[in-house]
């Protein structure tokens, strides 16, 4: 009985993973190939327990192992789809592109690799700095820009903070105490001789001290548009997205919803609660003169 209800509820996975695939712009035309593909890679990271190279996009290649969402690359076409093709819309070569919370190197490859742009990456973890630096280093001949690879945290102040390291992609500052201890900056720090253009931020529920250890930084006009993950996790934090929402608005950041179909931005009240991250700009008119200009023909 037991085997009988596991069984039934991975069918139930695999359906619901189809049913996704449907509706993909990247795999609609064809499901079932995604779904084979997305069995084939489980089949080996899970059951054989291997890392593997990908090759996705033009040839950009990550080697992924169990857990890492990168790994939608390779079946779905690409990981985070809708934020991805739209980061692919706008950024251009020479664009400086601020990635926080890197991980393995999925918006670091794209707007680097893609999309030529100057990229710093920031990422903690030192065990998954190591795989983003591979990640890299296995794209060495394809860089327009070599991108700055930092192995530190990012903070209201700096110091040292201890982050959790063994859960996979969603390791955060440590709220035990128990962990590995990393060297923290500040978002101010880090931009004092160059300002991005657009940031990206996805670092586990620590938003909030991020942010704020960058208030000069969110003030300058040069930045244009942030990409942040806003899931309630800053609660571990005793921060509430609200609070985010409300920091980012004083700065001149509004949340908006992008639609790749027709192109068109709509402001939003909160947050994007459709999909992991919501888009904050403070120069709408040259987000959007930048995705009415650009003519994508990736191949996939």
């Amino acid at each position: 009985m037991k085997i009988a209800k596991t069984l039934f509820k991975k069918y139930k996975y695999i359906l619901k993973r189809y049913q996704s695939f449907k509706t993909n712009p990247l795999t609609k035309s064809n499901p079932f190939w995604a779904l084979m593909k997305y069995l084939y890679i489980n089949f080996l990271l899970y059951v054989l327990k291997r890392e593997v190279t990908i090759t996705y996009l033009n040839g950009i290649k990550a080697k992924v192992k169990k857990g890492d969402g990168i790994v939608g690359n390779y079946h779905s076409g690409l990981h985070e789809a809708s934020d991805s093709l739209f980061l692919m819309h706008l950024l251009r070569e020479g664009d400086s592109f601020l990635d926080i919370g890197a991980n393995v190197g999925h918006y670091t490859l794209l707007a680097g690799l893609y999309s030529k742009c100057k990229v710093t990456a920031i990422e903690p973890i030192p065990s998954t700095f190591e795989r983003l630096s591979n990640n890299v280093k296995i794209n060495k001949n394809n860089w327009k820009h070599q991108p700055e690879l930092l192995n530190i945290g990012l903070s209201n102040e700096s110091g040292e903070l201890v982050f959790t390291n063994q859960q996979f992609t969603t390791n955060k500052v440590s709220t035990s105490g128990h962990g590995v201890k990393v060297k923290v900056s500040t978002l101010d720090e880090i931009c004092s001789n160059q300002v991005p253009d657009f940031i990206k931020i996805d670092v586990e529920g620590y938003e909030w001290f991020v942010l704020n250890g960058g208030l000069n930084t969110l003030s300058n006009s040069k930045l244009k548009l942030i990409l942040i993950e806003l899931n309630e996790s800053g609660k571990n934090f005793n921060i509430q997205d609200e609070q985010i929402i409300h920091l980012l608005k004083d700065k001149g950041f509004l949340p908006y919803v992008f639609d790749l179909e027709t192109k068109a931005f709509a402001e939003i009240d909160f947050k994007n609660t459709n999909q992991f991250n919501t888009l904050f700009i403070k120069d709408l008119d040259f987000v959007c003169n930048r995705i009415r200009t650009k003519l994508l023909k990736p191949q996939f």
